[in-house]
């Protein structure tokens, strides 16, 4: 049995599969399957598949399906998985080589369900950003309610399979990750993290969003479905993850979208009536003073100063450079 499977969904990535591919078939951890699920891509996928399953029969799984978008070929894939832990890798972005090694031995040593790694975003000019995806002490995710509200990536964990017997992805929505993976938190007995970015996110130009699109709205559905699950054993943290997603950076994603004052607007409107003393809430006195200002802006509809206040940040940024 593998002690790893690898979930690879496929559709229309013939210019990065191979990349992506190569990390996951030269990963140190001889013990993997690596589940190929091609989503009715019309592009040459599959041949490349193909040909990675001649060269390593022992490790690749080619499984095709009509298209049913990115949580449908997750899900397929699920049912083809033998492996006692489970990873999931975005056809277009790569791992380190011993990312499955390392947080496949942490997760035994420390008897853990989930494991958590950093992540690189790598960007089309070549340059990298490191991502923190929560600095925390393994634990017991019951007694430690505060994990429900790190990042909600899919592909920078090693699940327990046993996750997901009865979780799947959201289906026809956007944000999927964000449906799902709060309440495979909630579910874990033990979290661990491994502090180092073994997961490269290609920041494809092709996926900036430049105008306003009513799927935006999807992250209302899927912050209910995490609600509905969770809710009532986590109500702060359902009130963060909603401010975290919803405004800190949703709505930054839509200040300089075309019409994404629509968006902003509602967010606004709808925290105001769900949750009226949302600023009070003890994890976002933990955030940066820039990320309270920030905050505080949107509940005043100050979206000019946010504006501002990110543009003067971004142009440091490249001043630093």
């Amino acid at each position: 049995m593998p002690k790893v499977s690898i979930i690879v969904p496929i559709y229309n990535v013939e210019k990065y599969l191979a990349r992506c591919l190569k990390s996951l078939v030269n990963q140190t951890l001889q013990e993997i399957e690596i589940i190929c699920v091609n989503d009715g891509s019309p592009d040459q996928s599959q041949q490349i598949v193909n040909q990675f399953v001649l060269d390593y029969p022992e490790k690749v799984i080619s499984v095709q399906k009509k298209n049913g978008g990115l949580a449908d070929a997750r899900n397929y894939g699920l049912n083809f998985a033998n492996g006692e832990y489970l990873l999931f890798v975005d056809s277009d972005d790569w791992i380190e080589e011993k990312m499955c090694e390392i947080m496949y031995h942490k997760a035994i040593s420390e008897s853990a369900d989930l494991v958590v790694c950093d992540i690189q975003n790598v960007y089309e000019d070549g340059h990298k950003v490191y991502i923190s995806c929560g600095d925390f002490i393994e634990g017991n995710v019951r007694t430690q309610p505060s994990l429900l509200t790190i990042d909600n990536s899919a592909c920078n964990k090693l699940f327990k399979k046993t996750l997901f017997e009865d979780i799947k992805f959201p289906l026809g929505i956007w944000y999927e990750d964000l449906g799902c993976i709060p309440i495979v938190l909630s579910k874990a007995q033990k979290v661990v993290k491994v502090n180092q970015a073994f997961y490269y996110y290609f920041q494809r130009e092709g996926s900036i969003m430049n105008t306003y699109c009513e799927k935006s709205l999807d992250i209302y559905r899927a912050l209910q479905l995490v609600d509905d699950y969770c809710g009532s054993n986590y109500r702060v943290e359902i009130e963060f993850l909603y401010i975290k997603n919803l405004m800190l950076y949703g709505c930054s994603r839509h200040l300089n979208v075309e019409n994404g004052d629509i968006y902003i607007n509602q967010a606004v409107n709808f925290m105001k009536k769900k949750f009226p003393f949302w600023l009070r809430n003890s994890y976002v006195k933990k955030l940066v003073v820039k990320d309270r200002f920030i905050l505080w802006l949107y509940s005043k509809r100050r979206y000019d100063l946010v504006r501002i206040l990110l543009s003067i940040k971004q142009s440091l940024g490249k001043m630093r450079k």
